[in-house]
C-alpha cells in the first residue's frame, strides 16, 4: 500500500478529489489500485508490492495560471509512514526537468539564462522543503503544514522552470526544424546547402525521426458548414484539408448514408482548391462519434466486427480517389463504450487497416489516440495507454504510416485536465519513439465556464503549444480544432472557424501566422521568446 499526507490551506485535508487519480508502474503504465481519501490522507490499495507512483490533480497553483494540474510522483517503494504528496511532486518534477536537459541537449545554455535560473531556483526550494520535512516530521509519522507549504513553492518553481526550459528548447527548435536544418544534421549535410529531400531518417541520439518536410498546417472542419468565406480561409491559410467523418453523421440510419455534406467539401478540394484531404476517422466507436442503432450490436462483437467491415469498405471506396491519407481508426484503445476485449481491440485495428490497404493500396493510412497521456486507463481496466497500444500494434506487424494524436485538454471528461507544455512534450517524445511520423489530428484548449472567446492568456498558450508541436522533427502535420460545438451537436466536433462577419477567429489567425511563417521558412518562437524575456 502507498500512502500520501495531503494538505490544504488550513491543514490536513479529507478533501482531496481523488476521482481522476490512479496509480502507475514501470513506462507510467496504470495498475490496479483503489485510490481514496481519508482524514489527512491519500490511500492507495494496489495488487502489486512493485515500487509505483500516483498521478493526481493537484489544486489551483495561483503563481501558474491559478489551475488545477495533473501531477505525478516518481514510482515510490512502499513503506508503513505516507509519504508527502506535495514534496514527491515537486521531486518527480525536478528530475523530469534534470532528464530533459540531457534529452534536449540544453546543458549548454548559460547559468544565467531563464530556464537555468528557475531550474536553480526550484532546486533549492525543494532542498529546503525538504529539510523542513524532515526536521519537522513528528514521532506518530505525521507532517507538519509548514513543510507542505514550502513544497507547494518547490512545484509552482519547478512548473516555472518546466515552461522556461520548455520555451528555451522550442526558440531553439523550431528555427531548425522549418529550414530543413535539423534533417541536414541527421544525415550529415551541410544546411546551407539544402534544402534536402529524402526518406525520413531516426535522430542521431535515437529519439525518433527526423522528417525531410516542413510540417503541414490546417484547421478541422465541420462538414456541414460550407460558405465562400470557410473556403477563403482554407485556401489562403492551410496546406490541407482535414475533412471530419464522424460514423454517426455518415450512416445516421443503418444502410443509409448521408454523404452530402462530404461530397460538397471533396468535390471543391477536386476541382477548385487542389489541395489534398486527409479525411477521418472512419471508426471511432466512442459514445460522441457511433449512430445510436450500432448500439445493437455492443454484445455481439462478430456482428458488430462485420458491420465495421462494411462501413469502411463503403467510406473508402466512394472516396479512394479523392483522399490521399485516412485516419481509419480513432480512439480504440480507451474501449470505454462497446468494452472490447483485448483480442478483439487487436483484431478489429488489424481488420480495418488491411481492408483499407487492400481498398487504397497507395493511400496513407493512420491510426489516432485521442491523446499522448495515460490517465484514462487508471480508470477503466479494459483500456490501454495510448503509447502502449502503438507499440502492440506495430509489434503486431500491422503497418502503420503514422500516428495521429489528438490533444484535447480542459474538457470535462476522464484524461482531458489540464496538463503543463513540459507534460506535453514528454508526452510526444514518448510518441516519438515509436519511428513513426506523427500527425497531430487536433490541438485544443476549453473555454472557460461562461466564457465566450479565449483570452489572451488562452492565445498565448495555444501559440507556445504549437509551436512546441511543429519544433518536434517528427512531427508530420497540426491540426487547430474550434472549441466551439454547433448547434444540435451530439458531441465533440469541431465548431465555426469564422466570426460573424467571416474573419477568421483570433485563436485560428495564430494557426494560418504559424503557417505562413513556417512555409517561408522564417518561422521562430515568438511565444517561446516572450516566456524567456
Amino acid at each position: 500500500m502507498l500512502s500520501f499526507a495531503v494538505f490544504d490551506s488550513t491543514g490536513p485535508t479529507s478533501d482531496w478529489a481523488t476521482a481522476e487519480s490512479h496509480v502507475f508502474g514501470q513506462d507510467e503504465v496504470p495498475v490496479p489500485a483503489e485510490v481514496r481519501a481519508v482524514p489527512g490522507h491519500i490511500v492507495c490499495e494496489k495488487h502489486s508490492a512493485e515500487a509505483a507512483g500516483l498521478a493526481t490533480v493537484f489544486p489551483p497553483i495561483e503563481e501558474h495560471d491559478g489551475s488545477p494540474l495533473f501531477l505525478q510522483t516518481c514510482l515510490l517503494p512502499e513503506r508503513d509512514h505516507p509519504y508527502l504528496l506535495s514534496l514527491e511532486l515537486a521531486r518527480q518534477r525536478i528530475m523530469t526537468l534534470l532528464n530533459k536537459l540531457e534529452d534536449w541537449g540544453l546543458f549548454d545554455l548559460a547559468a544565467d539564462h531563464p530556464a537555468m535560473l528557475a531550474l536553480e531556483e526550484a532546486r533549492l526550494a525543494f532542498t529546503k522543503a525538504l529539510v523542513s520535512h524532515r526536521l519537522n516530521q513528528g514521532e506518530d509519522g505525521s507532517y507538519a503544514k509548514q513543510a507542505d507549504k514550502m513544497a507547494r513553492e518547490a512545484i509552482n518553481l519547478a512548473l516555472k522552470a518546466s515552461d522556461a526550459l520548455v520555451a528555451a528548447q522550442t526558440e531553439r527548435a523550431l528555427p531548425d526544424r522549418v529550414s530543413g536544418a535539423a534533417y541536414a544534421n541527421a544525415v550529415g549535410k551541410d544546411p546551407a546547402k539544402g534544402p534536402f529531400q529524402g526518406p525520413a531518417v531516426k535522430s542521431p541520439n535515437d529519439t525518433g525521426l527526423v522528417l525531410p518536410v516542413k510540417p503541414a498546417i490546417s484547421v478541422g472542419l465541420n462538414p456541414v458548414q460550407f460558405s465562400e468565406s470557410l473556403q477563403n480561409l482554407i485556401t489562403t491559410g492551410c496546406d490541407f484539408i482535414s475533412l471530419p467523418t464522424r460514423w454517426r453523421d455518415m450512416e445516421p440510419d443503418e444502410g443509409k448514408y448521408a454523404f452530402a455534406p462530404t461530397d460538397r467539401w471533396i468535390e471543391w478540394a477536386v476541382r477548385q482548391s487542389k489541395m489534398p484531404v486527409s479525411a477521418g476517422p472512419v471508426v471511432d466507436l466512442g459514445r460522441s462519434n457511433v449512430p445510436d442503432w450500432l448500439y445493437i450490436w455492443e454484445h455481439d462483437y462478430e456482428t458488430l466486427r462485420e458491420v465495421v467491415y462494411e462501413h469502411v469498405k463503403n467510406v473508402i471506396t466512394r472516396y479512394r480517389r479523392t483522399v490521399p491519407r485516412w485516419t481509419v481508426l480513432s480512439g480504440l484503445n480507451r474501449n470505454d463504450n462497446f468494452q472490447l476485449s483485448f483480442e478483439q481491440m487487436m483484431d478489429l485495428t488489424r481488420m480495418a487497416m488491411l481492408l483499407a490497404r487492400k481498398l487504397h493500396p497507395q493511400g496513407k493510412m493512420q491510426i489516432e489516440v485521442l491523446h499522448p497521456f495515460s490517465a484514462e486507463p487508471g480508470h477503466r481496466p479494459r483500456s490501454l495507454p495510448g503509447a502502449l497500444y502503438a507499440e502492440m500494434v506495430q509489434q503486431a506487424g500491422i503497418g502503420v504510416d503514422a500516428w495521429g494524436v489528438r490533444i484535447e485538454l480542459d474538457r470535462p471528461k476522464p484524461g482531458c485536465i489540464r496538463r503543463d507544455l513540459m507534460s506535453l512534450s514528454a508526452a510526444l517524445d514518448r510518441y516519438a519513439l515509436l519511428d513513426r511520423p506523427l500527425a497531430i489530428t487536433a490541438v485544443s484548449r476549453a473555454f472557460e465556464p461562461g466564457a465566450a472567446v479565449y483570452d489572451e492568456q488562452d492565445i498565448a498558450w495555444l501559440r507556445l503549444a504549437m509551436e512546441l508541436i511543429v519544433s518536434k522533427p517528427s512531427v508530420m502535420s497540426l491540426v487547430w480544432q474550434e472549441q466551439e460545438l454547433p448547434p444540435g451537436a451530439k458531441g465533440p466536433m469541431p465548431g465555426s472557424l469564422i466570426d460573424t462577419s467571416g474573419q477568421p477567429k483570433p485563436s485560428v489567425r495564430n494557426a494560418i501566422e504559424l503557417r505562413k511563417a513556417i512555409q517561408s521558412g522564417d518561422a521562430v518562437a515568438t511565444a517561446a521568446k516572450a516566456v524567456l524575456a
